[in-house]
């Protein structure tokens, strides 16, 4: 969900199209309180300020324009907005896209927050310049150059604690390209107390990730200074950050981490102050399943957000001595089970009958959710030997899962460890045990569809298949923009890609929409019967690193957005190709040339950047033949060619959709795709 906003800054079919999509490269300041209004300045690049339209995920944020003057509007490289959160708006982090004629933005972060909004004054880079500040507070600066230096002064009572939580290089992780402002790097912030003398008190640097969390309890009434700076003493323009300030309980945990659906659960509040918030009981809601965030209500009053992982399986929680298989906690599969590693070194066993042949899969929800636990999983026999072991698995960051095939019948072992042997009260986990089905998880790249009128978009969907799953995933879209159609098939047994292809009429006018990208595949259920898995794909915005490389970042927010003209149109000279195994086919490519574009463009059909591939729809023994192939076009080319070839063993397979891409580069990392019309591929013998 998402809330549309703003005023056409001019008629929208008046401005000439221009090749880069927006990209945003901060906000500042990162938020807004519940219950207020904020201006905020986008900063960014690609004629940002001709946006006609915001969108923000979640509900109760509402986003207006401050339209830029007509004649700074394609040169400006910020946008004021106002930003209003509801009384009830939830807190935390929200995605923010603008939406210009070029297309949808790149993704922002604002935060909403509950304390009171405090801005940076410079110059506050000494101690007797510092901003005077009252708690509770959520502090708003910037660490904006070399060496720069933020204090502020407060004042404490004795024997009272004081949480700071600085959000700031996390609210970089999403943006697309960073090196525009920086050589690609994240601040990497520091917070330090001083007393009145300027003796250091405490500091603290990387809790969430590089970004601090830092609790005191001061023990004499006084004058006091925060210090914020860069660990490296480096700095840049859009090192935003955000200080939540307060002497109220502040959570960075809660056990257990789980709970089953509707079930009224006892929890343990991990943090700080927490002492204030007696003994919380939630129930966890009905309406979600999976990782959600909540805020725990208390004697305190509701907590700041936290994660809590809802469940349909029944639950277990840790208890007693089971570091060693012999005193293994018993447990029955499915079960999901609410442990932690209590102590430096803590090993937690579970013990469970296998059956041989069955699949049984194991997951940790720990890191991802807040916890400070950095797992491993390793599966135990009888006689104490490993015979299956995860540390991080492929998508879940430093979370681990393991798809394990009994080998035989006899007791087993689940054990849980930290890959550092730490332990403590916010090494929290939740494990779920389960059952081996068939599944697939879908992700695409990219996450936004730029769509011209006459033109199309190709996105590519990767798939990742468990426990044995190997048919065809269908594929299907919903909440298209106005008029724009899509081809989406399959991705077939044994393939793990696709290719989506969007279109737009050539009398389409400017739209957006937030889009979802389905899959769907059959596989037997109870009885014979055959089950509908349907899966929904996690968008992955491009993201760039030092030296160009590039990464694929999960964001939450799926956008499809019909630009004005395209730089470049693509026709291709067939609809239909057929392959033979051993031989080639050549479709021919025309590009006509719009908006006075006369730049170099590359033909290709597969994702690719600086050499590597990173999306090939094409079948397992069809390739792009390069040495026959026409694919770069100079200035003023418009044809080129494509061959593919197909190996002598590659099976048969009719009609899969591929696209023919015309792509315009930006700048050294950046490129803009446009997609002929789908190309249905099929190899017969």
């Amino acid at each position: 969900m998402g809330f549309l906003a703003g005023t056409a800054l001019f008629p929208i079919g008046s401005v000439r199209a221009q090749t880069s999509y927006p990209m945003l490269l901060n906000v500042y300041p990162n938020g807004c309180r519940v219950g207020s209004t904020a201006e905020l300045r986008v900063t960014g690049q690609g004629r940002i300020a001709t946006a006609y339209a915001a969108w923000v995920s979640g509900e109760g944020v509402k986003v207006e324009l401050v339209p830029a003057p007509a004649d700074k509007a394609a040169t400006q490289a910020y946008l004021d907005i106002k930003v209003t959160a509801a009384p009830d708006a939830a807190l935390g982090a929200r995605e923010i896209r603008l939406v210009t004629p070029s297309g949808v933005s790149t993704v922002g972060q604002l935060v909403i927050g509950r304390e009171p909004e405090l801005m940076e004054k410079e110059d506050n880079n000494s101690r007797e310049k510092a901003n005077a500040v009252t708690f509770p507070a959520t502090l708003n600066g910037k660490l904006q150059a070399a060496e720069d230096l933020d204090f502020f002064s407060f004042q404490a009572e004795a024997g009272q604690e004081i949480t700071f939580s600085c959000l700031s290089s996390r609210l970089q992780d999403k943006i697309h390209d960073l090196n525009p402002g920086g050589g690609g790097a994240h601040s990497d912030p520091m917070l330090v107390i001083l007393d009145s003398t300027g003796r250091e008190l405490a500091e603290a640097q990387d809790y969430w990730g590089p970004d601090p969390l830092l609790s005191h309890r001061f023990d004499r009434a006084g004058t006091y200074h925060l210090l914020v700076r860069d660990v490296r003493f480096s700095g840049n323009p859009g090192w935003t950050y955000r200080i939540t300030s307060t002497s109220e309980p502040y959570l960075t945990n809660i056990f257990p981490l789980a709970g089953k659906r509707g079930e009224m659960t006892s929890l343990e509040p991990i943090g700080f102050n927490v002492s204030k918030m007696g003994a919380p009981r939630m129930q966890a809601p009905t309406g979600v399943r999976g990782a959600t965030w909540m805020q725990i209500p208390s004697d305190a009053g509701p907590s700041n957000p936290v994660p809590f992982v809802v469940s349909d399986l029944d639950q277990l929680a840790e208890s007693g001595e089971n570091d060693t298989p012999a005193s293994a906690t018993p447990f029955e599969i499915p079960r999901g089970i609410n442990g932690r590693m209590e102590k430096a070194g803590d090993v937690d066993c579970y013990r469970f009958a296998g059956v041989k042949g069955r699949i049984y899969s194991f997951e940790v929800f720990a890191r991802r959710f807040g916890s400070r636990l950095d797992p491993i999983l390793n599966v135990l026999d009888e006689r104490g030997r490993s015979v299956g072991v995860n540390d991080d698995a492929p998508t879940l960051g430093k979370d681990s899962r393991l798809d394990w095939t009994c080998p035989d019948n006899g007791d087993y072992v689940v054990q849980v460890t930290d890959l550092h042997s730490a332990g403590g009260a916010p090494y929290v986990y939740y494990l779920e045990a389960t059952d081996g089905r068939p599944d697939f998880t879908l992700q695409c790249d990219d996450d936004k569809a730029l769509i011209g009128p006459g033109s199309g978009y190709a996105m590519y969907v990767q798939s990742t298949r468990r426990n044995g799953l190997n048919g065809d995933i269908r594929l299907s879209v919903e909440n298209l923009p106005t008029g724009v159609t899509v081809t989406a098939d399959r991705i077939p047994a044994g393939m793990d890609q696709a290719c989506i292809i969007f279109r737009a009429p050539a009398d389409a006018k400017p739209d957006f929409r937030a889009i979802r990208v389905l899959g769907t595949a059959e596989i037997p259920g109870e009885n014979g019967a055959m089950e509908t898995l349907r899966r929904v794909a996690r968008p992955m915005q491009e993201t760039y690193l030092p030296g160009g490389g590039r990464r694929a970042f999960p964001v939450d927010s799926h956008i499809a957005s019909v630009t004005g003209p395209s730089d470049v149109l693509v026709k291709v000279s067939a609809t239909e190709l057929v392959l033979t195994p051993g031989e080639s086919a050549t479709l021919d490519v025309e590009v006509i040339r719009q908006n006075g574009y006369n730049k170099n463009v590359v033909l290709d059909v597969y994702l690719r950047h600086l050499g590597g591939k990173f999306g090939d729809p094409l079948p397992k023994g069809v390739t792009l033949d390069e040495s026959q192939s026409k694919t770069l076009l100079g200035p003023t080319d418009t044809r080129g060619r494509i061959v593919l070839r197909a190996a002598a063993t590659v099976a048969p397979i009719e009609r899969l959709p591929i696209a023919v891409l015309g792509q315009v580069s930006i700048n050294f990392v950046v490129k803009v795709s446009h997609a002929g019309d789908p190309v249905f591929l099929s190899v017969r013998r």
